[in-house]
Formats: C-alpha cells, sequence, structure tokens
C-alpha cells in the first residue's frame, strides 16, 4: 500500500490545530495521528465516548517509552526492567519477548499496536497480551 494525499473537507480549524499539536508533541505525523484515530474509530464497536477514552489514553505516552518502526526485535525480560518504564511496541513485523513474567507485562508493557507477529515465551497467559494489543497479525507462544 502506498501513501497518498487524501483530502478531507469540513475538519474544524479548531480541532486539525489540536491534532496538529498532539503530532508535534508526540514526534508523529499528522498522518500518523489522524491514522490512529481512525484505526482506533474503526475497530471499536463501543460507544463513542469509551472509543474517545481509548484515543486519549493512546495519546498520554508522555511517561511511556515507544519503540516503532522496526523490522524485527527480540528483547528480554531483563532489558525490558531495566527501562523502568512503561512500553509501546508499534509498527513491528516480528516482535520476540524472551523470559517475561506476566508481571513484567503488567509493570513495563503499555501496549502492542500494529504488530505483525509477537513471539511470547511459554506460560504467558495470552489474554494478558491481548488486553494491550491493537492490530496484532499473529500471537505465536514458544516451546
Amino acid at each position: 500500500m502506498t501513501d497518498e494525499t487524501i483530502s478531507v473537507k469540513g475538519v474544524k480549524k479548531d480541532l486539525y490545530e489540536k491534532i496538529k499539536k498532539i503530532a508535534r508533541e508526540t514526534g508523529k505525523t499528522i498522518g500518523e495521528v489522524t491514522n490512529e484515530a481512525y484505526k482506533l474509530f474503526v475497530s471499536t464497536t463501543n460507544t463513542v465516548v469509551e472509543t474517545g477514552q481509548q484515543f486519549i489514553e493512546g495519546l498520554k505516552e508522555s511517561n511511556t517509552f515507544v519503540i516503532s518502526d522496526i523490522s524485527k526485535l527480540e528483547l528480554s525480560g531483563e532489558e525490558i526492567r531495566k527501562i523502568n518504564k512503561k512500553i509501546s511496541f508499534r509498527n513491528i513485523d516480528n516482535l520476540k519477548l524472551r523470559d517475561i513474567t506476566e508481571s513484567d507485562i503488567d509493570n513495563y508493557i503499555a501496549s502492542f499496536v500494529n504488530i505483525k507477529t509477537l513471539e511470547i515465551p511459554p506460560g504467558i497467559n495470552k489474554l494478558k497480551i491481548l488486553e494491550r494489543s491493537r492490530f496484532i497479525g499473529e500471537i505465536i507462544q514458544n516451546k
């Protein structure tokens, strides 16, 4: 899929300015912020209020370390614990987590967004992963 220019008519100027500010503060492009908003809106079947809350929570990652736009990444539980803050994994083709515990997930992982293949160690409850996930292609539990 190639990026193309799409014009959206009728966007209120004050709303556009807020999106522009969010993009600047998060180091993303306006298109990336807008795409995230669209994805969240389309993916949810809950009410608009709940969707808005999820979007706002996703953008309030000032205390979150974002790791994104990587083809392949392997991290250990020790590496994750050493960062000593929540991590959001985004736009990664293959992410392999080894030697992590469910406690590590609770304490150090904020989200998994747009991950094609996520490999996790045995004994990790996949629902722990899924409650923090959006747009995951496949979860593989290593043996």
